[in-house]
């Protein structure tokens, strides 16, 4: 009898969701999160329930993540942060290190072989070191999230910033354009400042291979780029980085039934 898994990722940016079975992946969703948690939790579960052709009485547990995740009305809550290190290590069972470039902050996360957590240190959410930013530096220089990436990489000459408060590089962005730094320059440039931070935190951990980039983040090439770079890596990415987190709670939902 085939039985179904939901796992939720309520993110400071966007919300997702996973839905498995005994084996597999069978749909999965990505909405804004919006203000209101619980209601976007409901469109959530719709979108992804209508991908897999199924009805909410369908999922035997669910499981729940991410900021808003314990007002997700799912069966459980787990922390961000063992949850995905659950769903790296489903998809990519050789991998030993994670770095996530989240909305909120970002993580760099050693796991073993059975993605139990062996150590790992997360950046304070006033920091360049995470994806809101990005969206930021899109709104300021007018241009949509998936050009940041491409246009980053024509960079001649990256800007560079002394800050590392989110709140205040804003102010900086807008007077290196007034300075006559082009798009291209500045975007490098936070690149760079968000891999220093990365870096920053990587110190004292061995990055064993393989090395995973999640989150938001890591829909950028050239922060991508930027930060294997910086830690003189080769790292993979996910065919949709965001939806890590919310798999290990599908994952661990699963694991969770089993043991009943």
């Amino acid at each position: 009898m085939t039985e179904y898994f939901l796992g939720i990722d309520i993110g400071s940016v966007g919300s997702k969701a996973v839905i498995v079975n005994n084996k597999d992946i069978v749909a999965s969703a990505v909405i804004p999160s919006g203000t209101n948690y619980v209601n976007t939790t409901a469109a959530l579960k719709a979108e992804a329930l209508g991908k897999a052709g199924l009805q909410a009485s369908d999922i035997k547990v669910s499981a729940a993540t991410g900021i808003g995740g314990r007002n997700a009305g799912a069966d459980s809550y787990h922390g961000v942060i063992i949850c995905s290190a659950r769903g790296v290590s489903l998809s990519f069972p050789a991998a030993r290190s994670i770095i996530d470039i989240g909305g909120q902050g970002s993580q760099v996360i050693t796991i073993d072989e059975e993605g139990n957590i062996i150590n790992f240190t997360a950046s304070e959410i006033c920091a360049t070191g995470s994806a809101r930013l990005l969206q930021v530096l899109a709104r300021i220089l007018q241009i949509s999230m998936d050009q940041i990436g491409p246009l980053s990489l024509k960079a001649t000459k990256p800007s560079n910033f002394s800050t590392s408060c989110s709140v205040f590089l804003e102010t900086e962005v807008i007077t290196r354009i007034s300075q006559g730094d082009r798009p291209e320059d500045i975007l490098a440039g936070i690149h760079h400042s968000i891999a220093e931070k990365v870096a920053a935190m990587a110190r004292g951990f061995t990055l064993e291979k393989e090395v995973v980039i999640i989150g938001g983040g890591a829909l950028d090439i050239g922060l991508v780029q930027a930060i294997e770079e910086k830690l003189a890596i080769k790292a993979i990415v996910p065919d949709n980085p965001r939806l890590m987190a919310a798999l290990g709670a599908a994952v661990l939902a699963r694991q969770s039934h089993s043991t009943l």
